[in-house]
């Protein structure tokens, strides 16, 4: 009895990563898979808004838009990195860079697949810059976020159980 009320935390927290890796996956697959490009005619995340609201401060469209890119696509990743590492036992710093390596090696396929099957779409090496670069900065969170609560760490905080010294 006291060893399965043990293993309900890990089998809850196991779950929850199992469904939000799901959901990621089915939404990133939507973005990498659109037909045209997902930020112009026809995409699913019009980039004008931003470029409009960068164009107020006087930085021009040609200028801010190859960072808006950047940004959006190392944003796409984040969470690849960060339930990379949150699946981790115990998150260190070389499971950041194992993030890195998975954020890289999933973009080069989506490229890959975008460049092979999908001819509205362009293939570009700075793309999988963005997306590995995201993907650490999700891992890192997540390895900040497990020092912060301490030895228990995500794990606890993901089972509802914080360290005896934090506050609740």
């Amino acid at each position: 009895m006291a060893a399965d009320a043990a293993s309900r935390p890990t089998h809850r927290r196991r779950w929850w990563l199992v469904a939000c890796a799901v959901a990621y996956a089915a939404a990133l697959g939507i973005v990498l898979l659109w037909p045209v490009h997902v930020d112009g005619e026809g995409g699913l995340f019009p980039s004008r808004p931003i470029l409009t609201f960068l164009e107020g401060f006087g930085i021009p469209a040609w200028a801010s838009y190859p960072w808006v890119e950047f940004g959006a696509n190392a944003t796409l990743f984040a969470p690849l990195g960060a339930l990379w590492v949150a699946a981790a036992r115990d998150p260190r710093a070389r499971d950041v860079a194992t993030a890195a390596s998975v954020g890289a090696a999933v973009s080069v396929a989506a490229e890959a697949a975008q460049g092979l099957f999908i001819s509205a779409r362009t293939v570009d090496a700075r793309d999988v810059l963005a997306n590995a670069v995201g993907a650490v900065l999700g891992a890192v969170a997540i390895v900040a976020l497990d020092r912060a609560l301490g030895r228990q760490g995500v794990a606890a905080a993901a089972s509802g159980r914080l360290p005896a010294d934090q506050p609740r």
